[in-house]
């Protein structure tokens, strides 16, 4: 390389070096006139927040959404303990209701029995009636007292052993004694179909 060469990039080196340097003085410059500049501008009042601004938000939500769901009027009366609780009885007052039942059924055949049977005991009791008007009267209370309740086997069969005796006597009327032993029958055949009605069927 010769001298020329050599001087030329002295020259440029130099060169270089100088607007270098002018580039780090206007960027110096620049620097402070940025800092003037900041300086100079009023800073911004941070803005102050309240503690607790956002704890007391929540809280007034929280009672806004406990309002609006409580919709139970503050007037309405509580429901009562046993409002639409299933009434239970107790086995006494179940037997009761039994008893009284069956009792209230016993009077019933009690009274339709006597109104049948108690006319004709009536008859008998005269005197005046045949034994064939008497035969009559019975069957006609047999047809209405006894149906196929196979309880009431034993009272039908007596009945029957009557009216074979009536029949037998016809026209003619009923002595003393047998009058008496028909009105102690009628009187058994009372309290059987009374009895049976407390009974269950077998």
């Amino acid at each position: 390389m010769d001298d020329n060469e050599l001087k030329e990039m002295r020259l440029l080196i130099e060169s270089m070096q100088s607007a270098l340097v002018e580039l780090f003085d206007e960027l110096t410059e620049l620097r402070k006139r940025l800092d003037s500049l900041q300086d100079d501008s009023p800073e911004p009042t941070p803005r102050v927040i309240p503690l607790f601004s956002e704890v007391s938000a929540a809280r007034e939500s929280t009672e806004e959404t406990v309002q609006t769901n409580d919709t139970t009027p503050k007037d309405t009366p509580a429901p009562s303990e046993t409002e639409g609780s299933p009434i239970t009885e107790t086995p006494e007052e179940i037997q009761e209701q039994d008893h009284s039942h069956v009792s209230e059924k016993a009077s019933s055949v009690n009274a339709k029995v006597s109104r049948v049977l108690d006319p004709i005991a009536l008859e008998l009791r005269t005197g005046e009636a045949s034994a064939e008007i008497v035969f009559e009267f019975l069957q006609t209370a047999k047809d209405y007292l006894i149906d196929d309740d196979s309880r009431k086997e034993k009272v039908a069969r007596d009945i029957d052993v009557v009216l074979r005796f009536l029949k037998a006597r016809g026209k003619r009327a009923i002595r003393d004694e047998e009058r008496e032993n028909i009105l102690k029958r009628m009187e058994r055949w009372k309290a059987h179909l009374v009895a049976y009605t407390s009974s269950p069927v077998r």
